[in-house]
């Protein structure tokens, strides 16, 4: 029997916290999906870890089990945190899975770099928002270089609509710099 490979549920712990406090209250999953404004499906991409909710959806389930976003995630910056799910997010709608995972295995690994807690929050979201761009640009770049000529002119347009992604970003970065 071949083999099979592991694979990594990134949100693995969240999943599981999500679930127990779930059952210690006594809800259902669509009875949480409810209360939180989401589908039962979305409660069960939770809990399996393959998605942690964005702020909106955080904040009322912490409040309806009582506890803080913070704890409900298991981090110690709860916006940091939905600030890299945004942007895997983003990535994901536009490379598909295989991409988010190239950018999480990017982003994790910088993170480890920066561990120490060297930037500050804003620091951590700007770098957030420059790994995403950097990968979109890198991403097409590489499509640029390596698609054959007949799909050329159908990857321009997909192209044109990633770097737009790039410029709302530096737009982004731009107003936060002015802001400062």
């Amino acid at each position: 029997m071949p083999e099979t490979k592991p694979t990594k549920v990134p949100y693995l712990e969240f999943g599981q916290r999500l679930q127990k406090l779930r059952n210690d209250f006594g809800f259902t999953r669509a009875e949480l999906g409810e209360k939180c404004g989401v589908a039962q499906s979305t409660i069960v991409n939770y809990e399996r870890g393959t998605r942690i909710p964005f702020a909106d959806t955080a904040t009322k389930m912490a409040a309806t089990f009582g506890i803080t976003v913070e704890e409900l995630l298991g981090v110690e910056d709860s916006n940091i945190e939905m600030k890299k799910a945004e942007a895997l997010d983003s990535l994901k709608g536009f490379y598909g899975k295989k991409g988010e995972a190239q950018a999480r295995a990017l982003l994790e690994g910088a993170g480890s770099l920066l561990a120490g807690g060297t930037l500050t929050r804003e620091q951590q979201e700007d770098f957030i928002l420059e790994m995403q761009k950097l990968f979109i640009i890198a991403t097409e770049k590489s499509r640029e270089k390596y698609t054959a000529n007949k799909f050329k002119s159908d990857k321009a347009i997909k192209s044109k609509e990633h770097l737009n992604r790039v410029e709302e970003i530096d737009q982004k970065l731009r107003k936060k710099k002015s802001e400062n």
